[in-house]
């Protein structure tokens, strides 16, 4: 099995225009010959594990908007407020673990094989909910890969725009406020280069509505089902683009090196794997090496080269903490 990445769309005339004379940087790592087979074998796509996900996370989700919805509607405000908070956060949580299986849908990492079933699957389970056009945010992102650390990589140019690089991670509040003046500009940069359009905002309306919105009305009425939408909206347009910006902010370092490997961080802390990357996208180092390795066998794959590559294991840069800064390091995660 072929172990490099698939091939990202030939850029355009006004790209290469753009990005005459700049080289994307190098993978900057090899491969040890006694661990190709293993890389060969975690390439292998399971549909029906990654469908099993993404009706899990959109599952939870409703559920949580309409329980949500109905405390509003029957338990005192001193309960159900701060429930309702911690739901959207839940929810929000549930749609960004749906939104990294947009991404690996856009790698063919549902299905290898079955590239039609892989993008109606990945368009219905987890593009549909979210708003993303799988179509739209393939060709950007095949582009962050294809052309990393150039000025045609979309995102380096958002780390350059909105200043990633320099989220002051020095306390909980520095970081919050490093956040949260920049998430407007980059709320409208993402759906720009995403394509996000009236059309796929009508989708996740129409997609709320449904789902979440009529079951809350069966069970508690009208205003239940009103509660139960904004929630929901609150979740995805709010909420939302906080965990997404912090994921962004959180895979990448340009200013320091010249190689994949040594720009691309690992978030492999119990808050990253959990609340900020869902799915393993934490794993981001091995993604970038081999972005055919489907989620599920992300994690096993960095710890198989960290127990058998003491190259990987020295050089890989990793954050444990949200406001850690990535270090190499010689222990295992």
């Amino acid at each position: 099995m072929n172990t490099d990445s698939i091939s990202p769309a030939p850029p355009s005339a006004d790209t290469q225009a753009g990005a005459a004379g700049e080289k994307p940087f190098r993978k900057g790592y090899r491969l040890p010959p006694e661990l190709r087979d293993r890389i060969a074998a975690a390439h292998r796509t399971r549909p029906l594990l990654t469908m099993a996900c993404a009706l899990t996370d959109a599952v939870t989700a409703l559920a949580t908007a309409v329980v949500c919805a109905l405390l509003l509607t029957s338990a005192s405000l001193f309960l159900s407020v701060p429930v309702a908070l911690a739901g959207c956060l839940l929810i929000a949580r549930q749609l960004r673990a749906l939104e990294n299986l947009t991404h690996e849908a856009s790698h063919y990492n549902w299905s290898r094989h079955h590239r039609r079933g892989n993008d109606v699957l990945g368009w219905l389970l987890s593009g549909l909910p979210t708003g993303g056009r799988l179509s739209a945010y393939r060709e950007s992102h095949l582009r962050h890969h294809g052309r990393f650390g150039t000025s045609d990589d979309p995102d380096r140019r958002r780390y350059a725009e909105l200043d990633l690089e320099a989220l002051n991670r020095s306390s909980p509040w520095a970081f919050a406020s490093s956040v949260l003046v920049r998430i407007t500009r980059y709320q409208i940069g993402w759906l720009r280069e995403v394509k996000t359009d009236l059309l796929a905002s009508a989708g996740i309306l129409l997609w709320s509505a449904v789902c979440a919105a009529l079951p809350a009305t069966l069970l508690g009425g009208p205003v239940t089902g009103v509660l139960a939408e904004v929630v929901w909206l609150a979740s995805a347009f709010v909420v939302l683009p906080v965990l997404r910006l912090v994921a962004e902010a959180d895979e990448h370092i340009y200013s320091d090196c010249d190689t994949v490997f040594d720009a691309t961080i690992s978030n492999v802390g119990l808050v990253q794997r959990v609340l900020i990357h869902p799915h393993a996208d934490g794993y981001h180092t091995v993604h970038h090496l081999w972005p055919g390795i489907p989620h599920h066998a992300l994690r096993r794959v960095h710890h198989t080269l960290m127990t058998h590559d003491p190259d990987y294991a020295r050089r890989i840069r990793m954050r444990r903490g949200v406001l850690d800064t990535p270090r190499a390091t010689t222990s295992d995660s």
